[in-house]
């Protein structure tokens, strides 16, 4: 079995597991994106450290090891026909006992306000949850990120409580 087999598709969207090959598209969403990812620290501190094309080789290497190890799982998040990189999608902090896990997101500037990301997760929380069976998911974004916490509003997700946390 290869990693692309744990793709879904659905509309205008498609997601695969992270591999190497998606490292240099991730490198440059991410410094498309850089200034509006920094605004976010609580919840995306890893935008604080500066960009660069060997980090995102280690990220994608870390990550198909960590899902082979069924600890976490990254998607990386294409428009299915021009295969635009949108940005990523993952589960993460699984127990496979309780079958819950949070789920996590970001998305490249360069295609917001399309309702691409919304497509995305919606995809990605109805596989989650009708496909394999998880009871609970959640998802934690930071209180200043009103856009994210929208999407999450329109994917079903409750706001349960806002945490206040010191960087």
């Amino acid at each position: 079995m290869k990693l692309d087999d744990f793709g879904m598709s659905h509309g205008r969207i498609t997601l695969q597991l992270i591999q190497r090959h998606d490292a240099k598209a991730l490198y440059e969403a991410i410094c498309q994106s850089i200034e509006t990812l920094r605004m976010f620290p609580a919840s995306l501190a890893w935008s604080l450290q500066e960009p660069n094309l060997d980090a995102s080789l280690a990220f994608c290497d870390s990550r198909v090891l960590a899902a082979l190890n069924q600890e976490n799982f990254v998607y990386v998040i294409r428009e299915q026909q021009s295969h635009n990189f949108l940005g990523v999608m993952d589960i993460h902090q699984i127990n496979w006992m309780e079958n819950q896990a949070n789920v996590g997101f970001w998305g490249n500037v360069e295609f917001k306000g399309q309702g691409l990301m919304i497509e995305a997760l919606q995809l990605f929380v109805d596989q989650l949850l009708n496909g394999l069976g998880f009871q609970q998911l959640n998802a934690f974004v930071d209180v200043e990120n009103k856009r994210a916490r929208r999407l999450c509003e329109r994917a079903n997700f409750k706001l349960i409580e806002i945490e206040q946390a010191a960087i």
